[in-house]
This record gives structure tokens, sequence and C-alpha cells, in this order.
């Protein structure tokens, strides 16, 4: 099992703060965690890929200044919300947790020098994750976003688009939402409309909103 990780981060916004906050507690930071758990399973070469996922999960977040400033509280924090509550692999998440603190002290500097108000801090942090295996492997990683899942939503599932099966080399996506499609009818439908419509990045069971997986920054 290969895994490669990359972790961006941006400030999406900065507000004055709805109310008081605790002395000495600093100011407040909304962080948003959105991730794409890829998994892409190789052929005999190790060449082509003949069947893969992608998962993505969101979630927010909300500290004080104060605890973001320690590495290793804000370490614990990336590692349970990947794993824990995004159901990202351990040892991807392993991995990706000292990027996602160097990201995330770093914003926090640049927003500490800038917010001497004390305003609420609004911060997307986006982990993408890719994990290659190869057929032998089946079974690694586990978990929802993991081999065995894949394979049953192949053989059980269809997609609610086109409302065809999938079948054994389809290229899936489950959403935030958690509804699966296949990844090409997910982003015609997205291409449906004109780009500055927030309905075309709803999803099409649940009207949910799905403008982050298009690349667009998440809605706090």
């Amino acid at each position: 099992m290969e895994i490669d990780i990359e972790v961006t981060g941006s400030i999406e916004e900065m507000k004055p703060p709805e109310a008081n906050h605790p002395t000495g507690r600093g100011f407040l930071v909304k962080i948003g965690f959105f991730l794409n758990d890829t998994l892409e399973v190789m052929g005999e070469d190790d060449d082509e890929v003949v069947k893969g996922q992608r998962c993505y999960e969101q979630k927010i977040v909300t500290r004080y200044s104060t605890q973001l400033r320690d590495a290793s509280y804000v370490e614990q924090l990336a590692y349970n919300t990947l794993h824990n509550d995004m159901d990202m692999d351990s040892e991807a998440a392993e991995l990706a947790k000292a990027k996602v603190v160097r990201t995330i002290m770093s914003k926090m500097e640049v927003a500490g020098n800038n917010n001497s108000s004390l305003w609420t801090v609004f911060l997307e942090i986006r982990v993408e994750c890719t994990i290659y295996i190869s057929d032998e492997e089946a079974g690694e990683p586990s978990g929802q976003h993991g081999c065995d899942r894949l394979l049953e939503r192949l053989h059980n599932d269809d997609c609610s688009i086109c409302r065809e099966e999938f079948d054994s080399t389809d290229h899936i996506i489950v959403t935030t939402c958690h509804h699966t499609y296949h990844c090409s009818c997910l982003f015609r439908w997205f291409a449906r409309g004109p780009p500055t419509s927030s309905g075309s990045y709803t999803c099409p069971n649940c009207r949910s909103d799905l403008a982050p997986i298009a690349g667009l920054p998440i809605k706090f």
C-alpha cells in the first residue's frame, strides 16, 4: 500500500465576533476540514488503475487561537478529526497530521498578525489523500473508504444519476452526504448550469451543498 498526502490551507474570511470572547482565549477560529480520500486499485503491471473511488468528507470544528498555538494539541485535533470523524485510514491520518499541523500553525501566524480586534477567523484545510493498492492487497485499507467497501459498492449499488449499476472497473464518487455516483455523471451534473449558480453544485439526491467537491470554498 502506497500513500500520497497533500495538504493546503487558506483563510477564507475574517468577521467581527458575534459575542465577547472569554478573557485570555484569543480569537475564535472555525476550521473547515475537507478530505478527498481516493483509493486506486492497480492492475497486474501497476501501470493502470482498474477500479477506484473518491470519498469526500467535511467537518467544521471551532477552537480558540490560544489552543492552536500548541503543536501537540493541533496534532491530536488533526488525527482525531481525520481518522475518527472523517474515517480516513489510520496510517494515512498519521502521515497527514504533521502536514496539517504545519499548515494550521502557519495560517494562524498570519491571522494573528492581522487580527488585533479579535475577529473570528474562518480557515479551510484541504487534505488530498491517494492510496494505491494492488488487487492482491484487497482488504486494505479498511473502513468506509476502504477496498472491501469499494467492492461492495461496485457489486451492489447503482449511480443515482444515470440509474445504471456500477461494474467492476468503474470509478465512483462518494459525496460528503454519502451518496454514490459515477465520477463522470456527477461532474456532468455540476456542469449543467451556470458556474455561479449554487444549484449547480447540489447533490441530486438530497440537495446538500457539494461545491467543495468542485473546488469551491466550504460554506461555514
